[in-house]
């Protein structure tokens, strides 16, 4: 099975960060390998010819200064080009040349018949290969190319040699060959764990910051406002489109109580949120510090509790939808579906509800009520004579006329054309008086809408012909109550002009 992408470039970090970490401490081996040679020379300077320990010295000062060269550019290489296989190829290169010429100083330095030179190289090289594990096990394997060019041939020399003690010398320094491998394989795990960590750590971090971000970059330019508060339920923080919404400025907000009593709402939802971990709100959002508003700012908003590292709530953050928009598309789209567009009067639908309501025989109290139908005599004359806009006008001053004459809790509408319904309610306990104040009541109304109306820069008499039912609010059908009331109104025509007529039950007999 192949490996995941994310592992390969994982890996691929790994050594990365390892080459560059052998090339960083390059200096210290080579000049470490630099002084042991001087060292060498002087010790052997009586011993081997001056020649071969000169030219020897020179390769290790060219070698050295090779290496020195490479590791400088590396370090001065961009990150991507320091990702270069060549690099590592390189490094081992340089490695092997340097093993390979301590390992040449060994076979020409020594001597089988002079134990005590044998054992100063056999002290020096071993030094040499020791002191090169810590620098070259960050790649474990590294080691094989510098130690074995020096081991193999100074072993060979020791155990081919004459002397007993060589011999054992010679064993005694492959097991520390081994040693020495063992060693580095240990610090290479152990430089490979610190390595991977860090990289761990920073890539955490870095999706840490990455998400911290994200997150500011979201809480700055979201279309909500966004709150957070602490565990006492005081505004920490908010976004400038909160500010926007509230129309508040910052400090007016900081440090406000979202458990304050004076919207239980609200304290209910940052209390939720504290304690269960969501809330929700859906209201006005106002406080006393903001901007003085009672009337606060139709909102809806989704609390949602903070957690920490050991699952406890520690504050919250809140994201609030402004409803301003929202509810003034309700209120348009509530008026044009219950309201008459030309007078502003509610339509027959609202006028329908409402009658429904009260005639609710499960909801309804003892109430007396009438119901009063008026068609405006002569209309289609004026409209087909003086034209549409000037029959607009009359309808909208008789809606303005009938308003006028309403008490709290009356209706009027338009149905539809000319005609107008007028729903009134009345408090009496007997059908006499309500007799008595619905006439009075009638009269009252037939009074405001006969006087003259200026229409075309001209007083124009326009009266009303009217019929009205009254009716029980327990013991009515809507229905029948609209039908009373139309009956009496075609009766009120039938008699001429500006009558007014209560429904009788024999009216509808005559209609047939």
């Amino acid at each position: 099975m192949g490996s995941s992408p994310d592992a390969l470039t994982h890996a691929q970090h790994l050594r990365n960060e390892k080459i560059r970490l052998l090339y960083s401490n390059v200096w210290q081996p080579v000049f470490a390998g630099i002084l042991g040679a001087f060292l060498l020379v002087i010790l052997m300077w009586e011993m081997v010819s001056s020649i071969v320990l000169i030219s020897w010295l020179i390769t290790i000062l060219l070698v050295s200064g090779l290496r020195l060269r490479i590791a400088v550019h590396f370090l001065r290489a961009s990150a991507t080009d320091q990702a270069h296989p060549r690099w590592l190829g390189l490094f081992a290169l340089t490695v092997f040349l340097t093993g390979s010429v301590w390992g040449a100083g060994g076979l020409l330095m020594f001597d089988g018949n002079r134990p005590e030179q044998a054992a100063a190289l056999a002290i020096v090289l071993s030094g040499v290969a020791a002191g090169c594990v810590t620098m070259l096990s960050a790649i474990w394997w590294m080691t094989f190319f510098f130690i074995l060019p020096i081991a193999i041939p100074l072993k060979l020399l020791f155990l081919l040699s004459n002397a007993p003690t060589h011999t054992m010398i010679g064993v005694l320094l492959g097991l520390f060959v081994l040693l020495l491998f063992a060693t580095s394989y240990r610090l290479g795990r152990l430089i490979h764990n610190n390595i991977e960590l860090r990289l761990t750590m920073a890539a955490r971090e870095a999706q840490l910051l990455e998400s911290e971000n994200r997150y500011l970059s979201i809480f700055q330019h979201s279309p909500l406002g966004v709150l957070h508060f602490d565990m006492q339920g005081y505004v920490t923080n908010c976004n400038d489109k909160l500010l926007e919404i509230l129309a508040i400025e910052r400090p007016g907000l900081l440090g406000f109580s979202m458990r304050s009593e004076t919207d239980t709402g609200i304290a209910l939802a940052t209390n939720n949120a504290l304690n269960k971990g969501a809330g929700y709100y859906e209201g006005s959002f106002s406080s006393p510090c903001l901007s003085g508003r009672s009337e606060g700012t139709p909102v809806r908003a989704f609390f949602n509790g903070v957690r920490s590292v050991d699952d406890e709530i520690i504050g919250g953050v809140v994201i609030v939808e402004d409803f301003t928009e929202r509810k003034r598309n309700e209120e348009v789209i509530y008026r044009q579906a219950y309201y008459d567009t030309l007078t502003d009067l509610p339509n027959r639908r609202l006028l329908i509800e409402r009658l429904t309501i009260l005639c609710d025989h499960s909801k309804a109290k003892e109430q007396f009520g009438l119901l009063m139908f008026l068609d405006l005599d002569r209309f289609k004359l004026i409209n087909d004579t003086w034209g549409h806009a000037t029959g607009d006008e009359l309808l909208v001053q008789v809606a303005r006329r009938l308003q006028s004459c309403l008490r709290e809790e009356d209706m009027a509408a338009r149905l539809s054309g000319d005609e107008f319904v007028l729903l009134a309610l009345f408090d009496e306990h007997s059908e006499e008086a309500l007799e008595i104040k619905a006439e009075t009541y009638m009269r009252a109304v037939q009074h405001a809408l006969s006087q003259p109306y200026r229409l075309a820069n001209r007083d124009v008499e326009v009266t009303p012909s009217i019929g009205y039912t009254c009716f029980t609010a327990t013991a009515c059908e809507h229905e029948e109550v609209l039908k009373q009331a139309d009956v009496a109104m075609y009766r009120a025509k039938t008699e001429g002009r500006a009558r007014l007529c209560r429904y009788e039950h024999w009216m509808r007999d005559t209609m047939h």
